[in-house]
């Protein structure tokens, strides 16, 4: 599914069904939104994609089930600025990617006033993360534009 050579297409119903099962073992588990404790966090209130070069239709397809299942709104995706075209991303060097990513995101303004509007956690998805940077200047985009918490949910993981 995740294999460079992989044709992008919409999300298998097998793995939405995977990352529904994960999503709602976080829910229940310790410090999840329906765990029954007292101090629990409060439920995601919509999806947010990150845009993909390699595999759009999979996220926005994935990003579309869990909103549909969820019931819960999908109030866009964050995109690239003309900073990111044909930008590389170092793949070895931390230091490097986040230098890479500093200006490669943005939150467009319908986003932007949806975020405003809305009032709880948002679920922050992505196909696949390496260092992790690309979620934490995605998230802090969003929270700086008015999301509350951000929530990152991956496919895979690789490192």
């Amino acid at each position: 599914l995740l294999s460079p050579h992989t044709p992008d297409s919409p999300v298998p119903d097998d793995v939405a069904g995977a990352v529904v099962t994960v999503l709602t073992d976080w829910a229940k588990g310790p410090g999840g939104w329906a765990s029954g404790a007292p101090d629990a966090p409060p439920r995601p209130i919509a999806v947010v994609t990150l845009p993909s070069r390699t595999r759009p239709q999979l996220i926005q397809s994935l990003g579309t089930r869990i909103s549909d299942i969820g019931r819960i709104p999908l109030l866009g995706s964050l995109t690239y600025t003309d900073h990111a075209d044909g930008l590389p991303l170092p793949r070895s060097n931390s230091a490097q990617r986040l230098r890479a990513l500093n200006g490669a995101l943005a939150v467009p303004p319908p986003l932007c006033e949806a975020l405003r509007a809305a009032d709880g956690p948002v679920l922050l998805i992505d196909d696949l993360t390496e260092s992790g940077w690309t979620l934490a200047v995605a998230a802090r985009l969003l929270r700086r534009a008015g999301a509350g918490q951000v929530l990152p949910l991956v496919l895979a993981a690789q490192s």
